[in-house]
């Protein structure tokens, strides 16, 4: 029997594995013919493995469910993710917005170094999983080729977007067939089709403005055959696809302000064209595509231009409008939005709270983060976490056992003190009753009291019996 069967070899399972098998006997079960495929193909194949930004500022720039990530961000974070790669060989650089590559510019540098640590688990590749069944004392797992029994299972086959490496929804087929609740999935970091048929498929910018309703983005901007793409449009395309509005707006040059501009047109040269002031930002391209949009002649001069004219030109810069068609398929985004709903699970571990022993992690999880290595670091992030409590389970188990002792201790000290007080009233029909339960308490409640206090660790018992109280009301409440 196994510790723990790992299902998927990408950055959340390996790292998981990683940390398990330090003193556990893991499998890891992979249906490609080798790990981490989609781990290859991030960041243009060069991973943006994470960012270094302060735990806090990471956890803020997450719009949904961050609440659930605290524990696991502390438990190894940006930072600690940057020197676990650091220590191992890796030689990385940080370029904008904090985002950390490999200097290589190779994403198969940090494969092989997360499977450089992995030989102390077993790992089968070409295996894929049919069915999880949940026996009494144990779990089982049904391959194409073999069964296997395991006391934990961890299901980290990642989500359902560019299923050729893989990802094809694995996680809600296995959460379904063991009753875990799912939340519905959707695409999320993709681009989106616009009602216009434009011919500017390639044109490019380096940086602009995203403004859909209260929201905006930053970011490159790429014009696809459909419509519009880069990063710009990828952390907006989640706000889209949920809020069905069709305007979108765009300021193309976000770095300079509507009456900076107005004044630079006011000011170039009256005898040239708009064109060659377009020209200044934008491609001979784009340029002639503004020039119809606001219906003017090719040749048109800047002195042929009144202030109304000027004030619409500075307004279509700084605030182009488009109409949205859809969100482009789940196949194409880079990451899936929605998966195992977290408040089926122990936000501290990422076991279900419905199913014991089985545990979930990366993108798997109803949660990701925007473009910027954010998703590969909850990826790897919540793989630790669940593999260092797999590791330390039988530990936890034993602070567990010893909390809850001291609970039931801290429970009978209140009702010790409940019915000392009560037998004080002057209840005539009570009086008696609770002077006889108090007594028959006492000596037990005082005898305990008085070692610990001899030992001065009363207190502490108190106060952890306190905790353990409300953590456990805390747990059965978020159930």
């Amino acid at each position: 029997m196994y510790d723990a069967i790992i299902i998927g070899a990408g950055p959340a399972g390996l790292m998981a594995g990683i940390e398990a098998s330090k003193n556990k006997n893991i499998l890891l079960i992979e249906k490609n013919s080798t790990p981490g495929k989609k781990l290859l193909i991030t960041g243009g194949g060069r991973c943006n493995l994470t960012n270094l930004k302060s735990n806090n500022d990471f956890l803020n720039n997450v719009d949904y469910n961050k609440k659930y990530l605290y524990s696991t961000i502390n438990n190894f974070g940006p930072k600690d993710i940057y020197v676990f790669f650091v220590k191992n060989g890796a030689i990385l650089k940080e370029e904008k917005e904090n985002q950390i590559f490999p200097l290589s510019n190779k994403a198969s540098e940090i494969l092989e170094i997360l499977m450089k640590n992995t030989s102390k688990m077993r790992i089968n590749y070409n295996e894929k999983v049919i069915n999880i069944i949940l026996h009494q004392d144990y779990k089982e797992i049904i391959t194409n080729k073999n069964s296997y029994i395991t006391k934990n299972i961890v299901i980290a086959t990642g989500g359902s977007s560019f299923k050729q490496t893989g990802s094809d929804g694995d996680n809600i087929k296995f959460a379904s067939s063991i009753k875990q609740p799912i939340v519905p999935i959707f695409p999320a970091e993709t681009s989106i089709e616009l009602e216009e048929k434009l011919d500017l498929a390639g044109v490019s910018f380096d940086n602009v403005q995203v403004i859909y309703q209260k929201k905006n983005s930053f970011g490159n901007l790429i014009f696809t055959h459909k419509g519009l793409s880069g990063t710009s449009i990828m952390k907006m395309s989640e706000h889209i696809y949920k809020n069905k509005k069709k305007l979108i707006y765009i300021d193309l040059l976000p770095d300079i302000n509507k009456e900076d501009l107005i004044e630079r047109l006011n000011k170039f040269d009256r005898d040239k064209e708009l064109g060659t002031f377009f020209s200044i930002y934008f491609s001979k391209r784009f340029s002639s595509y503004l020039i119809n949009r606001l219906n003017k002649k090719s040749d048109i001069k800047i002195k042929q231009l009144n202030s109304k004219d000027i004030l619409e030109i500075s307004s279509l810069l700084k605030l182009m409008n488009f109409n949205v068609k859809k969100v482009s398929d789940l196949e194409t985004a880079y990451v899936t939005g929605g998966g195992i709903d977290l408040k089926y699970l122990d936000s501290k571990t990422f076991e279900s709270k419905i199913n014991e022993g089985i545990y979930f992690a990366g993108e798997a999880l109803d949660v990701h983060g925007p473009i910027g290595g954010y998703n590969i670091t909850l990826a790897l992030s919540t793989g630790y976490t669940v593999g260092t409590c797999i590791r330390n389970k039988w530990f936890m188990k034993i602070i567990k056992g010893l909390l809850n002792i001291i609970s039931l201790y801290f429970f009978f000290f209140l009702v010790y003190l409940l019915f000392k007080y009560i037998g004080t009233l002057n209840w005539p029909v009570f009086n008696e009753a609770f002077k006889f339960i108090s007594k028959i308490i006492e000596k037990p409640i005082i005898n305990i009291y008085a070692v610990l206090t001899e030992y001065n660790v009363n207190i502490l018992f108190i106060v952890a019996g306190s905790v353990n109280v409300f953590y456990n009301l805390y747990q059965k409440k978020s159930k």
